[in-house]
């Protein structure tokens, strides 16, 4: 011990900073931690030191609490943060906008929901329930979407129209009540199955109202992967159309206009009318006629399961659709 306090405890009389003496003009301070300093050098490394200039140089003892900054409450910057939520958010939010849709389905047979009805009947009571699980005291990005879209609606006047970031919430909630019309119950309980449906939503951007065929019309063409989610969607539902058919199973028709009424009623009625806008051409319902025969020949004379959202099917849906474009492009040379 004697030879520590000989040869340990030494007085300072530089700056571990920039090693220069103590003097008149570079006054030694002490820090919390007792670690001592120039006062000219220390300040300057909390004011323009790199790294963690909040802390001491030496220990790493914490000299000033850095405030997080207030997330902006937008509607890009909610969008934002509600695509960067982790997947178990997100499927406890989707998990309670499925309960709201099947109960405007057994209200509404006809799957023609308006905006208000998508909103107060599902959107909102999702966002509450899902808002209040998770509540900690902190910004929820769940919480703050249904304050800042129930406030936007209601200093409105609660117009049937969406604005803001009620946009791609009902757009959400159109993509899982064409969903309901073709899932099976046990895929959509499935957390894979909420991020196909929340990828092809968060494919059309902020801005976009409308779920439109022109849209998936554009990304079956294959020219551009921007609305490839959007199409892995629509291909996952026209499989499960092929695979969860009622009463026993029979042969595709033979005749064309059989076999086009066949598919449009659905692929195009059934899934889409009432969620929708704009109509598929002709051209379209073609090639779509190629799609659906391919997947019925994947999956009842090849024995394949049938689509499901895994990852990885992207390249199937890719070959599916390119396989039906050729013989139309080829046609229309």
């Amino acid at each position: 011990m004697d030879a520590f306090i000989k040869t340990q405890l030494r007085p300072v009389d530089e700056c571990i900073v920039c090693t220069e003496p103590f003097s008149d003009t570079h006054k030694p301070v002490a820090l919390d931690c007792k670690h001592i300093f120039g006062h000219i050098c220390i300040s300057k490394w909390i004011l323009d030191g790199r790294g963690n200039n909040a802390s001491c140089p030496v220990c790493r003892h914490i000299l000033v609490a850095r405030k997080s900054p207030q997330p902006a409450f937008d509607a890009p910057s909610i969008w934002k943060q509600l695509c960067e939520l982790p997947l178990e958010r997100l499927h406890a939010f989707v998990e309670e906008l499925w309960v709201g849709i099947r109960d405007l389905w057994k209200r509404k047979p006809n799957g023609n929901f308006t905006i208000s009805e998508l909103l107060e009947k599902a959107i909102f009571p999702a966002l509450i329930e899902t808002g209040a699980q998770a509540w900690s005291g902190t910004h929820d990005a769940l919480t703050d979407a249904y304050n800042l879209v129930a406030a936007s609606w209601d200093s409105l006047g609660r117009p049937n129209r969406s604005m803001g970031l009620a946009i791609p919430l009902v757009r959400l909630a159109r993509l899982v009540s064409s969903a309901a019309t073709t899932l099976p119950l046990y895929l959509t309980d499935l957390s894979r199955t909420t991020m196909l449906i929340w990828k092809a939503n968060a494919c059309l951007g902020l801005w976009e109202e409308n779920i439109s065929w022109d849209l998936i019309m554009d990304a079956s063409r294959l020219e551009s992967e921007r609305h490839l989610p959007l199409l892995h969607l629509y291909t996952v539902l026209i499989s499960q159309s092929i695979a969860h058919k009622s009463g026993p199973q029979q042969p595709l028709p033979k005749r064309r206009h059989d076999i086009m009424n066949l598919v449009v009623e659905k692929c195009c009625t059934k899934i889409g009318q009432a969620n929708f806008t704009s109509k598929p051409s002709n051209e379209f319902k073609n090639t779509l006629v190629i799609v659906f025969q391919e997947l019925w020949r994947y999956q009842h004379e090849q024995a394949r399961l049938s689509l499901r959202g895994h990852a990885g099917e992207e390249p199937i849906v890719k070959g599916i659709w390119g396989i039906a474009n050729w013989p139309v492009r080829r046609d229309s040379i």
